[in-house]
């Protein structure tokens, strides 16, 4: 029997570990290795000595858009020096498939499951079967596309994500360790649904719904009882549970029927804080004080814009700042702790609409918490076609591009106004100079303790001697972060 290894960047990878379980379930022997970090010399020579001794004969590794340089990294020792297949897959797959295959022998579209499973057993057997559904590879003769296989709709089909942590391993600087429960900082990360109601121009899903046309339901969900039986498994592997993660797409995208059941079963059998995803339009405050008293306890909310013309004609979101301020209102009072989600510099946008962004956030109850990232124009969305034809992207020249997406330098609260817009999947057309004012007083949201009343002055107008009173605060403030760091760190 082939034995395979699933790599992944992010050692909490629920895809990798529902990929492994599901190999495991059909008799395959699977080593999962969880390479957070860099790669250097040491722990890739004891990568590829573990692969080795353990006789793995394939090898599939998963991928975001920030992964793309060590996927490359990791693979290039594996083929040079093992001569392994390898197949990658993971939302960067998905929007870059070319890109990828000038590394990967195959590469998995959409879900891999059935895909996987069906890839790993013609290898196991000795066959080659150029046509699995889901699958592309890289032949002497070219590229063979294979369509894509059914959305499977029954969920509770597949077993829990793999915590066999006798079968893991995470690296470090100098090579490779078992991974354990400590790992995890008292977490647990869950899905209990695939797919999202909206169609956000901007998003992923988008485009992912595009792909799966008539291939069956897009937003499908595990029932309540599955969910909580995965959630008592965890309860009984990892004695340090302090809170359960749901990153859902849209966790409240359910019947009342759904809440009131899970309110039954999670306070009788986990009893645990929780945290999930939501978005301004699907907020229903019955539903929430149902999981409020269940034990949500953090939510995340994409807001993305004050402006309600570029939420509705830009970003197909349909929901007024009156109602976004409500909502704000209801989390406070049921006292959940909440993380408010802002898309930057989307070229659609004028100082005057992140003016009203930040006249929308002042409108929250304090504090504010925030954290964003500018637009990121992925292939096949609503957004990048439209920014296409408008002229503010171009398609770039074909050449190898390690850059990130979501570093912090492409993070305006982490460079306080400041930011670099990504080229990573197409030539930027388009500058944002003239929104940094505006975009500095937004992310200062980012930071809990800057005074109300001087949020308020910044917000009021934009002119060249407030400019440079912000400059200053923000020099002024950054400092006195840096040196209470360093007091902390020193002892």
């Amino acid at each position: 029997m082939i034995r395979i290894a699933l790599i992944s960047f992010l050692h909490n990878s629920i895809n990798t570990r529902s990929l492994s379980s599901y190999l495991k379930e059909n008799g395959y022997e699977v080593l999962c290795f969880f390479c957070s970090g860099d790669f250097n010399t040491s722990n890739l020579n004891e990568l590829i000595n573990r692969l080795t001794d353990k006789k793995i004969g394939f090898v599939g590794i998963s991928l975001v858009t920030d992964d793309y340089f060590r996927a490359i990294t990791v693979t290039g020792q594996i083929k040079k020096k093992l001569h392994l297949p390898v197949v990658w897959g993971g939302a960067h797959v998905n929007v870059m498939p070319d890109e990828c295959l000038k590394h990967a022998d195959m590469i998995c579209m959409g879900e891999g499951e059935e895909a996987l499973l069906e890839l790993v057993g013609n290898y196991a057997a000795g066959r080659t079967d150029l046509t699995t559904k889901n699958i592309w590879f890289k032949t002497a003769n070219g590229i063979i596309r294979n369509e894509l296989r059914d959305l499977e709709e029954n969920l509770d089909k597949y077993p829990f994500p793999d915590f066999d942590l006798n079968s893991q391993f995470v690296m470090t600087d100098k090579g490779f360790t078992e991974l354990t429960e400590s790992h995890f900082c008292g977490e647990y990360s869950i899905m209990s649904s695939r797919g999202c109601p909206y169609s956000c121009h901007y998003c992923y899903n988008s485009y992912r719904r595009k792909q799966y046309a008539g291939k069956g339901k897009y937003l499908r969900k595990r029932t309540m009882e599955n969910v909580i039986a995965e959630l008592s498994d965890a309860k009984s592997k990892f004695s340090d549970l302090v809170r359960i993660n749901f990153w859902d797409d849209s966790f409240v995208a359910r019947g009342m029927a759904d809440f009131i059941l899970f309110q039954k079963l999670y306070k009788e059998k986990i009893d645990l804080p929780f945290f999930a995803l939501i978005e301004p339009m699907a907020f229903d405050y019955d539903k929430i004080k149902i999981l409020r008293d269940s034990g949500l306890s953090a939510l995340q909310l994409g807001i993305q814009t004050g402006s309600e013309q570029i939420n509705r004609d830009v970003y197909n979101r349909r929901v007024s700042n009156q109602r976004v301020v409500e909502v704000a209102g209801q989390i406070r009072e049921m006292g959940i702790n909440v993380i408010y989600d802002v898309i930057f510099n989307n070229p659609y946008e004028e100082p005057i609409d992140v003016a009203q962004t930040v006249n929308l956030f002042l409108q929250f109850p304090r504090p504010v918490a925030l954290q964003g990232f500018n637009l990121i124009f992925y292939p096949g969305t609503e957004i990048t076609e439209r920014a296409l034809k408008d002229g503010y992207i171009s398609v770039k020249e074909e050449a190898e591009d390690y850059s990130t997406i979501e570093g912090a330098k492409d993070s305006p609260t982490s460079m306080m106004g400041k930011s670099l817009i990504s080229n990573r999947f197409y030539r930027i057309q388009y500058a944002s100079g003239e929104k940094e004012y505006w975009n500095t007083v937004l992310s200062l949201f980012a930071f809990l303790h800057v005074p109300h009343g001087l949020m308020r002055f910044f917000s009021k107008s934009e002119s060249s001697l407030k400019k440079f009173f912000l400059g200053v605060f923000v020099r002024i403030y950054t400092l006195a972060h840096v040196c209470k760091a360093a007091v902390k760190k020193n002892g």
